[in-house]
């Protein structure tokens, strides 16, 4: 073989490292996510041929070889992602380079300023990059730096990720990375071993390498077919609730990750419905698992919401709710609830419906309910939408059911305290009439309700007039919460799998005439937050909705709401297979226009969108299908596949209302029913509406659902082995570094102060040796070891001496060393390690610098 093409390493390194870089690689193409994800293969061996042959070039300062691998490196990322650019009016190279510049650029201000994106090329740029780095860095650290680790762990990070995520099944990337990195381990630390043995002349057969690989070879097989074959269920159950609590930091990353790349097909697993984030992107082709999500045991068939969205943005959906609380920055925009407690409804034509939820399949701390819950088992969080109070109300006049919860047991007694001053006849006209107010049989009662009214962050004065008639008003400033607008219900903490809980719901029973007479006058967070579209909705989209009820004779509110649920389920196809939206194009008017096919979460936008462009408003709403019912276990299987969107429409007075344009489900019906019964509402609040007080620095991650990697069963609970393998494999790694860094790193300085034998001492400075990289060698004496440190760490002379010279009277004398001499062992060594740990850094700047050749 031509001496330049001679590697110290061995070509048998080189492939090993390819193997190991292209099982992320692979696996990153064949999870599918954009199409052009080829160019990765030549990125990925330009970067490693890159990254060995500049590892090798010697006699150069480092920093101008690591200068023209990254020149090189985006030169090859730019013309690759330039080759698949097929936009007819970019004919040059140049012309593509410098209009990816600009995309680019824009991407980033759209993630500056936390807005969705649309720009696939941009993923597509972004997956080449973080290939090149891989395998440039990889190569760098295997042949250049001899740091093994640095090159395995930041890959198994990367095909762990792509694992979590990706809707196929990859299993076999995961093997094939394991046994080239196993391989890897073992061929590194041979080559360092033979490289000693060279060093110090010890002769060594040259099979005995073949034969560590062979047998390395077989354990990597048994390793890999045990991780296999490891239970899914018992490993999954257990690193769920681990994996819920490390996992939360990465929840808004993988939610901004959602809204930057938008185009990328199968973003339902990146954040999209399925997962039931705080906002998602509409995207491609869904791919949904057939595992069980939950099992529940019901007497009717309802849908099982888990969230429900208000902000359109043109591309996706958003829950703003949590912006609402702006009063106190403090506190949580959830309210806590207990265990059964009893949540208050006012929406009339509504029975109860109680049903108990099994969770196969957890979202974190997601409660799974059904039309509007009034009543949970295990202690919950609301999530609720804020109002601002700032109003006056009359004892007299105002009616009881146009104030708020949070007042009404304050506007009881204020009755009663009024009842009680019109029927005195004599009364101390040395009070004020607000004193005499507090002085009624319920004045100690009101003053305890306006202190409880101030911590909730509710300001109540009251105005008294005297004479006769005592008038009394209430004025009332603050923040309540809008017990209607309930978006979803959290637990208190992370589900585990098989948790069991139980809800009353109230089921609407309202007739098509009871919502045809509907009040169309709304409340004020109605208009606020379930009224608005973007300006950059289409105006031929509001046209057709207009069309639409018009061609329907359509002249309130339900009947224009049935007409365009109708015209969605009879005008369109329904097919998950679906190519993505244009860039830039406005989803909604896309799948109306142009797409005219798609899936739920396109049926229930475009509906929800046109009929706010009607005035009427609505809402986005996500969970589960009702499922399968089994009657052998007399209880509805939920799948992942069920998880579906609908729009849910307000009328005043029955609430939220849910209907259906998707084809693939039935449609709504409300039918008419002869006695139908309506819900009385509590005459007070039962539930707390205190915000709950949390950590300023914990806010983020109270106010904000923590959803684990991807979205069906490719996580923690499913069918599929893949996630847990990984992570298996991955702490696997960690744990080996661990016993590594344990054995060498000298923990004098953390155990407990004793004096110890000078073994002990002479033992921790061949450590420090080793860090140093100065011995010893396996021909040298102690003495010699000792003087050699003593060369190498200038002013350590003495004190490797004593150590040295009391260790070979420990270990050859027949005599045990006094305690002074031991004592004495202890402070030379108290001195040496303080200069071994200076001398640290410079070693290791003096090693990581190359060699020149010696003349």
């Amino acid at each position: 073989m031509p001496r330049f093409l001679r590697l110290q390493e061995g070509w048998l390194t080189v492939g090993l490292l390819a193997l190991l870089l292209f099982s992320v690689t692979l696996s990153i193409q064949q999870a599918q996510w954009a199409d052009g994800l080829t160019i990765l293969t030549p990125v990925t061996i330009i970067g490693l041929a890159s990254g060995i042959v500049l590892a090798k070039v010697k006699g150069v300062p480092r920093f101008l070889l690591d200068l023209v691998g990254l020149l090189l490196g985006v030169i090859t990322i730019l013309v690759a992602v330039a080759s698949i650019m097929n936009d007819s009016s970019l004919i040059t190279i140049q012309d593509k380079v410098q209009n990816l510049f600009l995309r680019t650029g824009s991407w980033v201000g759209v993630a500056i300023r936390q807005e969705m994106s649309d720009d696939l090329l941009v993923f597509i740029m972004s997956l080449a990059l973080v290939s090149w780095v891989l395998a440039y860095s990889s190569a760098y650290f295997v042949f250049r730096s001899r740091q093994l680790w640095w090159a395995l762990v930041p890959n198994g990070i990367a095909l762990l990720i792509n694992l979590s995520y990706a809707t196929v099944n990859l299993n076999s990337y995961i093997i094939i990375f394991m046994f080239s990195a196993l391989l890897l381990m073992i061929r590194f630390n041979l080559l360092l071993q033979e490289e000693r043995w060279q060093r110090e002349r010890v002769n060594y057969s040259p099979a005995l390498a073949w034969g560590f690989l062979w047998a390395g070879s077989l354990a990597s097989v048994v390793v890999a077919g045990a991780m296999w074959y490891v239970p899914a269920t018992a490993v999954n159950s257990t690193l769920s609730g681990m994996w819920n609590q490390v996992n939360r930091p990465w929840v808004d990353f993988q939610t901004r990750m959602s809204a930057l790349w938008a185009q990328v097909p199968g973003n339902q697993v990146m954040g999209g419905y399925s997962s039931f984030n705080s906002r998602f992107t509409m995207g491609g082709a869904l791919n949904l698992s057939d595992s069980i999500a939950l099992t529940v045991k019901s007497s009717e068939r309802l849908y099982w919401r888990a969230i429900s969205y208000d902000q359109y943005n043109g591309i996706g959906w958003t829950n703003t709710a949590p912006e609402t609380l702006t009063g106190q920055p403090n506190s949580s925009s959830k309210l806590s609830l207990d265990a059964n407690q009893q949540l208050v409804s006012e929406d009339q034509a509504r029975k109860p419906v109680t049903y108990t939820v099994n969770i196969v399949h957890p979202k974190d701390d997601i409660l799974f309910a059904a039309s509007r819950p009034v009543l949970l088992s295990l202690p919950s969080r609301l999530n609720v939408s804020w109002h601002t109070l700032d109003a006056v109300y009359s004892v007299d006049s105002t009616s009881p059911s146009a104030v708020p919860l949070e007042l009404r047991t304050l506007m009881s007694m204020l009755g009663s305290a009024q009842r009680e001053l019109r029927g005195q006849n004599n009364t101390d006209e040395s009070l004020d009439p607000l004193q005499r107010l507090y002085a009624t049989s319920v004045g100690p009662q009101l003053q305890n309700q306006v202190e409880t009214l101030d911590k909730r962050g509710i300001k109540v004065t009251f105005d008294v007039a005297p004479g006769d008639g005592y008038k009394i008003d209430l004025r009332a400033s603050g923040e309540i919460p809008v017990y209607d607008d309930l978006t979803s219900v959290h637990t208190n903490g992370a589900l585990r799998v098989n948790s069991q809980y139980t809800v009353t719901s109230l089921k609407s029973e309202a007739t098509d005439e009871q919502l045809r007479v509907a009040d169309t006058k709304y409340e004020q967070w109605i208009s606020d937050r379930y009224l608005n579209l973007p300006a950059t909705v289409p105006q031929r989209v509001r046209d057709k909705a207009e069309e639409v009820v018009a061609a329907a004779g359509a002249t309130n509110n339900y009947d224009k709401a049935k007409a365009i649920e109708t015209y969605l389920r009879q005008n369109f196809k329904y097919n998950t297979n679906i190519t993505l939206p244009p860039a830039g194009m406005d989803r909604v008017d896309w799948f109306l226009f142009q797409g005219k096919e798609g899936y739920c979460e396109y049926y229930a936008s475009a509906m929800v969108v046109m009929l706010r462009s009607l005035g009427i408003p609505a809402r986005m709403a996500a969970g589960y299908a009702p499922g399968v019912y089994d009657t052998k276990t007399s209880q509805y299987i939920v799948r992942e596949s069920s998880a579906h969107t609908w729009p849910e429409v307000y009328f005043t007075g029955y609430g939220w209302i849910e209907f259906e344009p998707t084809p693939s489900q039935a449609a709504s019906v409300h039918q008419v029913l002869t006695d139908v019964p309506t819900v009385e509402p509590t005459p007070q609040s039962t539930v707390s509406t205190t915000p709950t007080e949390v950590d300023p620095l914990k806010q983020k991650n109270l106010d904000d659902r923590q959803q684990p990697l991807g979205g069906t069963d490719s996580t923690f609970g499913g069918d599929k082995r893949p996630i847990a393998v990984g992570l298996m494999f991955v702490l696997g790694l960690f744990a080996v570094a661990l016993t590594w860094w344990v054995s060498w790193f000298p923990w004098s300085r953390v155990r407990q102060r004793r004096i110890g034998r000078a073994g002990d001492y002479y033992g921790r400075m061949l450590r420090w040796a080793r860090l140093l990289g100065i011995g010893p060698a396996a021909h040298q004496t102690p003495y010699e070891f000792g003087e050699s440190v003593a060369r190498e760490v200038p002013g350590t002379a003495l004190f490797t001496r004593s150590i040295t010279r009391a260790y070979v009277r420990e270990r050859f004398s027949r005599e045990e060393l006094d305690v002074s001499d031991r004592v004495a062992s202890l402070r030379a060594w108290d001195s040496l390690r303080s200069r071994l740990f200076r001398a640290l850094p410079g070693r290791q700047i003096k090693r990581a610098m190359p060699r020149t050749r010696r003349r």
